[in-house]
């Protein structure tokens, strides 16, 4: 892989993937087709949305190989660690955070409340506003799925150096936040 794609001092930022040098012949399948179905993907290859849907794939995978017998989703994972770590966290703060519609969010906080995970509070200073918190069952629940989490998705990122996976963390956390700071 050249230096481009990794910023080099002095070298011009790249507008699209063909500014990235491409792997060598050999390393690619020589008919255009995907280890996966054997289908050829050429029309689908460029576009950042598939490949990081099949990203996304591989990493729910390793998310359901450690957490599924916590019996935890991905969105109720989030929601966990989110709690454990703020105060005073609204409905309203949960779905900006997840970027989740508001009904959405009402049935996945059911879901855990039913399961006395996390419990929700009229506020005293604004009546319309709900606060959400977690019992101590779901902090305890909360604790040991972010100890898992930790070494997650190590099998997946494995492919990639140290340097890769902070450059590929600081451009995905870039897309999401159209540039904002985060």
């Amino acid at each position: 892989m050249s230096n481009i794609a990794y910023g080099a001092p002095g070298a011009p930022c790249p507008t699209s993937m063909t500014a990235i040098e491409a792997p060598a012949a050999a390393e690619r399948p020589h008919d255009g087709k995907s280890r996966r179905g054997g289908l050829d993907r050429r029309r689908l290859d460029h576009l950042l949305g598939f490949m990081t849907s099949l990203a996304d794939a591989t990493l729910r995978k390793a998310f359901v190989a450690h957490m599924g017998d916590l019996k935890l989703r991905p969105v109720e994972f989030s929601i966990l660690a989110l709690l454990a770590v703020n105060q005073r966290v609204t409905q309203k703060k949960l779905c900006l955070a997840l970027d989740t519609p508001a009904p959405n969010l009402v049935v996945v906080l059911t879901r855990l409340q039913e399961r006395g995970l996390l419990r929700r509070i009229r506020s005293e200073e604004d009546r319309r506003e709900q606060h959400v918190e977690l019992t101590d069952e779901g902090r305890q629940l909360a604790d040991l799925a972010h100890a898992r989490s930790q070494a997650m998705e190590a099998g997946a990122l494995s492919v990639l150096t140290a340097g890769e996976q902070l450059l590929l963390f600081e451009l995905l956390r870039k897309i999401a936040t159209g540039g904002r700071p985060a």
